[in-house]
């Protein structure tokens, strides 16, 4: 449903990123026992550098090829 109201309103969506929140949300509603805290850290973090991490090539890439064509 998510993905869903996202894509009629125009916004930009991940479906993977939204499988994974929805699996941490029933996780948390179950309790936080039922969640492998290590594999909801390594998602987080990887959150966290997946945006500056691409960032990062496309300024390198640009450069690139703005040497090439140039």
């Amino acid at each position: 449903m998510t993905v869903v109201v996202a894509s009629g309103t125009g916004l930009p969506i991940s479906t993977t990123q939204t499988l994974v929140g929805a699996i941490l949300g029933i996780g948390f509603a179950r309790g936080i026992a039922a969640l492998n805290l290590t594999v909801i850290r390594n998602i987080i973090s990887s959150w966290i550098v997946t945006l500056p991490a691409g960032a990062f090539f496309a300024i390198i890439i640009f450069y690139v090829l703005r040497t090439i064509f140039n």
